[in-house]
């Protein structure tokens, strides 16, 4: 109750950041702080989106974004409630944390190894470091008490089907449409500059060699 005008008001925290754990229990601490990982994850692939302004970042993202949605749509259809329903908002089958970190896992495997020209070591750093901010996080919805193994189990298998059926559509559909060249030649994508380095042979290091180049072109020749 408000003192000065006397208006009863209910306070409601907001479930996206709001995890709870036992005080003094350090690792349901650290877990509910990794459950924040998925919140980082779209943070990070938005600013790579606004900085890099590549297609295939664009497309993993509305990707990322559907999935999230389609979570949201299952949760309604299907209705289970979560172990303890006064944490977390709505319905917990399937879990949304575990469904977003199979989406995203199973997306960036596979256009590592079908996209991404490098050294097979790069890729299988980042395929296990993907893997390993995936565990902690599907194992924090169980232990913090927010859904069940049915739920997380349930949640990472949509995620995984998700992320796989969402490359092959991109595969599959709209590369071969040519609708990515018809998007790119809009007014539009030229003014922000957006582009497609697909057919580059290891971006990283050709990025790199044209960085170099530039900085031994630009320093002051030595009489």
């Amino acid at each position: 109750m408000d003192a000065n005008t006397g208006y009863h008001y209910q306070l409601k925290s907001f479930g996206l950041t709001h995890f709870q754990y036992q005080q003094g229990d350090h690792v349901g601490k650290a877990l509910a702080f990794s459950s924040l990982i998925p919140i980082f994850l779209v943070v990070m692939e938005t600013t790579v989106v606004l900085s890099r302004r590549e297609v295939a970042g664009i497309l993993l993202l509305l990707g990322q974004l559907a999935n999230e949605a389609f979570n949201l749509v299952l949760k309604q259809m299907i209705k289970i409630e979560r172990p303890n329903p006064h944490l977390g908002d709505g319905y917990g089958m399937p879990s949304s944390h575990s469904q977003f970190m199979g989406f995203f896992v199973v997306y960036v495997a596979m256009f590592l190894e079908t996209r991404v020209t490098t050294k097979a070591a790069h890729k299988l750093i980042v395929q296990v470091g993907a893997i390993a901010l995936c565990v902690p996080i599907i194992f924090s919805r169980v232990y913090l008490g927010y859904h069940t193994f049915l739920q997380v189990l349930g949640g990472s298998a949509v995620g995984l089907v998700a992320g796989f059926a969402w490359y092959q559509f991109i595969e599959r559909v709209v590369y071969p449409s040519g609708i990515v060249d018809m998007f790119l030649d809009t007014a539009i994508c030229k003014w922000l500059l957006i582009r497609d380095s697909q057919h580059v042979v290891d971006i990283a290091q050709a990025e790199y060699d044209l960085s170099h180049a530039a900085r031994a072109k630009a320093k002051p020749k030595s009489k």
